[in-house]
């Protein structure tokens, strides 16, 4: 882990951790839920409901909670409970053959078209449209974001190309 002062990503915020495996923890990550206007989790699909902090019950003690999920291959289906990293759900989508020379192997790229664009920023877009609707409805949503279908999506235009 990095020193505070080389964290870009906790941008100056407190950090504060739990061990949701303790019911501690889990009972303080509800209360904290009660008040909070959005909860982001990155497990595998079935992990935070085996915790007792899927998006029913969190919802249920705040239903306008913005509840976001990011996964590798979505909730469900066949690989939804397989591990991968940012070069894998470039492989499944068809993206990694694109990167690097035609007549050539793919190059490993930098960890940006899946995880940060295909997940991050698909998260993100899916967030900030479940606020608009709160806005209007006082309602909170559950946000899926697989970054195997945002890379894909991400790519439609270089496979339009071909």
């Amino acid at each position: 882990s990095l020193p505070d002062e080389y964290n870009i990503d906790r941008h100056g915020r407190a950090l504060l951790r739990l061990d949701v495996k303790r019911r501690e923890g889990t009972d303080l990550l509800l209360r904290l839920a009660e008040k909070a206007d959005m909860l982001l989790e990155g497990f595998r699909p079935g992990v935070m409901e085996r915790l007792g902090l899927g998006p029913e019950t969190v919802l249920a003690r705040n239903p306008a909670l913005i509840y976001g999920r990011m996964t590798g291959f979505g909730q469900d289906g066949p690989l939804a409970g397989r591990a991968g990293h940012d070069i894998t759900y470039l492989a499944y989508s068809g993206v990694l053959h694109a990167i690097g020379h035609a007549d050539g192997r793919p190059v490993p790229p930098l960890n940006l078209v899946a995880d940060y664009g295909g997940g991050a920023m698909m998260l993100i877009a899916g967030v900030l449209a479940a606020l608009f609707q709160r806005s209007r409805t006082g309602k909170g949503d559950v946000i899926d974001a697989a970054m195997v279908d945002g890379a894909s999506m991400l790519a439609v235009p270089l496979h339009a190309l071909t």
